[in-house]
């Protein structure tokens, strides 16, 4: 009798094992098709669920972590890339699990690179922005008004950001043979001030890196809805 019950403790203690790996994939699927639809990627991102055990947060309602991570996605008709979000202290409705539920992150700390090809659309045409040794670079041919000349320039580019607004500024212009006296116009054309593309879920710019891939936003929100009818 006592062998008979320690096999079923054992087969019942494997079920609930099986039984919560099987909710958690389940449940991270349906986050992640969620979030593809709301930012447009042509693949579902890679959602984890973190947390011991799944069953005892998915009773209580009440998830750690939640992380989202995705190569590419679409904001405001821009691909953003390198995407990767953390929800912790998310709320979700038991009765609600297998019914459209509506998940709130009670904080959401995210990044994204912005291509540096975004912003040559706000740079004097000929100039583009580009990498070299990981570094941001503007180069290219610049016509300078009133003058009817061109000339080649480079130079390195410093971004801030303030609120919603990047501002790239030159560094150690180099110009091609012109009169005395254009460098300040110069400088003046090339920099240049824009939002940044919004952001989703409602995060807030925290902080902006030069990569040598783009430039680096990263964000945070509170009491997020990030599924649901709310979510953004």
């Amino acid at each position: 009798m006592r062998k008979f019950l320690v096999v079923l403790l054992v087969l019942c203690a494997a079920l609930v094992v099986v039984a919560d790996i099987g909710l958690r994939s389940f449940a991270q699927d349906m986050v992640a098709r969620q979030v593809a639809q709301q930012l447009q990627m042509s693949e579902e991102p890679e959602v984890s669920i973190e947390g011991w055990a799944f069953l005892p947060q998915a009773l209580g309602g009440t998830y750690s972590e939640i992380n989202i991570s995705a190569a590419s996605a679409t904001m405001d008709s821009i691909t953003v890339e390198q995407i990767d979000v953390t929800a912790t202290e998310v709320e979700v409705p038991p009765a609600d699990l297998l019914d459209q539920p509506s998940v709130v992150a009670g904080r959401l700390d995210g990044s994204f690179t912005v291509p540096y090809s975004y912003f040559n659309a706000y740079l004097p045409e000929g100039i583009t922005i580009t990498t070299e040794g990981g570094d941001p670079r503007i180069s290219g041919e610049l016509a300078l008004p009133g003058s009817g000349i061109s000339t080649p320039v480079e130079a390195g580019g410093e971004f801030a950001v303030d609120g919603d607004t990047v501002t790239v500024t030159p560094v150690d212009i180099r110009i091609g043979e012109v009169p005395t006296g254009v460098d300040d116009m110069v400088s003046g054309m090339l920099t240049s001030s824009f939002q940044v593309p919004h952001l989703p879920f409602g995060l807030t710019i925290t902080e902006a890196e030069t990569t040598s891939s783009g430039l680096r936003v990263t964000g945070t929100a509170e009491d997020v809805p990030i599924m649901g009818s709310e979510a953004a």
